[in-house]
């Protein structure tokens, strides 16, 4: 395998999108730090990934300016230009904070049963069909309820959350189209438009969800403006829904593509937590992040001027040979370093815990499924069309029907 000759590697090639993980193997054993297409720096070593993610010298604001240029004004850039996702500090470190207490691990495993739980009841009726689309059918209801459920935002508004989170998702991406900007601008005006009565609702009736509390934390000091908690509450959908309904695909079409280790984990279901982490690590729902730099810097004995934009491959990074013992093998057993699937430092992900929580219910429900096999060959998956995120748009898969 070689990366593409001239203007370097290229995560919008489709060769890239439908498998980049060979094309992480040439970098990172030939050219770890690497001026790829339009002049874009690609990092891939864990070691130099971490430094990009979680250090303050890489910042995301020129980052947020640049994706604001490509869709153009209006309720898009409006919103995720108050996200966490797109500040630097010290606005970044205030969200942080604000949303912090919410994720402490205690509050957090208090979830954990009613995560369990609905994991079971969305489970229930499938098991008697012996077939579903994981994607649709599992994952993602049990991913949007977990986040609705922590914000406070009613059951019964799933599907519409859904249906604007559908739209806006192409347009957090490089290759979104002028059709996709439009809906995306669409939905988001309308997202908004949600979001808007529900914190005001809050603010009169405060509840026992994140956004009362995060409305509480700043009473009578610096209040939070309504545009910090719709941005605030849109990156937290994103982030606690989308990610993890392509990390539970993911995950599974592993098992699937290694009965061995299925096998494993039925044998020996104590490796539960060990296989979540190795489901994070062999192919994770986020690729990669994007910065730029601060001033100009020696990154591995690369020089990187100031100004430069750079793209950390957390994909690349968790299949780091100098860190992980034959880094293309999925294999459960494993007790290395941690995946780079969830940041680094100032940035790492609050949400980390919880996404592990609802891996770990998801793969034990689903590992107790008997003659679990997927429904379509490999070769007719279909891939999401992201250069950051990666997940199946959808996996079929059939198991032995149960009453």
């Amino acid at each position: 395998m070689t990366v593409p000759i001239g203007a370097g590697f290229d995560p919008v090639d489709p060769a890239v999108l439908r498998d980049p993980y060979p094309y992480y193997a040439w970098l990172l054993r030939h050219d770890p730090v690497h001026r790829g297409a339009n002049g874009i720096w690609y990092v891939t070593r864990y070691d130099d990934v971490r430094t990009v993610l979680g250090e303050a010298r890489f910042g995301r604001a020129g980052i947020r300016d640049f994706w604001a240029s490509l869709v153009g004004p209006g309720p898009l850039s409006e919103v995720l230009r108050h996200t966490i996702f797109f500040q630097d500090d010290p606005d970044h470190e205030r969200l942080r904070s604000l949303i912090g207490p919410a994720f402490t691990p205690r509050l957090i495993r208090r979830m954990g049963a009613e995560i369990e739980q609905t994991a079971r009841d969305l489970l229930r009726p499938l098991r008697r069909r012996g077939e579903m689309d994981l994607v649709d059918d599992f994952a993602y209801p049990l991913a949007l309820a977990t986040i609705s459920t922590l914000l406070g935002m009613p059951a019964r508004d799933r599907d519409a959350l859904r249906a604007w989170s559908v739209d806006i998702a192409p347009t957090l991406d490089l290759l979104a189209s002028p059709e996709e900007i439009a809906r995306g601008q669409a939905a988001m005006g309308q997202f908004a438009e949600y979001l808007t009565e529900l914190i005001a609702e809050r603010r009169r009736n405060p509840g026992d969800d994140l956004i009362s509390a995060m409305i509480e934390a700043t009473g009578g000091q610096r209040p939070i403006t309504t545009n910090a908690l719709i941005g605030t509450a849109v990156a937290l959908v994103f982030a606690g829904h989308d990610t993890v309904t392509n990390q539970i695909g993911n995950g599974v079409l592993a098992f699937l593509r290694h009965p061995r280790q299925l096998e494993l984990l039925r044998a020996e279901p104590d490796r539960l937590a060990g296989a979540v982490e190795e489901c994070l690590r062999y192919d994770s729902s986020v690729q990669s992040n994007s910065r730029q730099i601060s001033a100009d810097l020696d990154l591995s004995g690369t020089k990187l001027p100031e100004g430069a934009f750079v793209v950390a491959l957390a994909g690349a990074a968790n299949r780091d040979p100098a860190q992980f013992t034959d880094p293309d093998r999925f294999d459960i057993r494993r007790s290395e370093r941690p995946p780079m699937s969830f940041g680094a430092g100032m940035r790492f992900c609050l949400g980390a815990l919880l996404a592990r929580m609802e891996l770990k219910a998801a793969l034990g429900q689903l590992a107790g499924l008997a003659e679990l096999r997927a429904a379509v060959p490999a070769g007719e998956l279909v891939y999401r069309r992201s250069t950051m995120f990666r997940g199946v748009v959808s996996l079929p898969i059939t198991f032995a029907a149960t009453p």
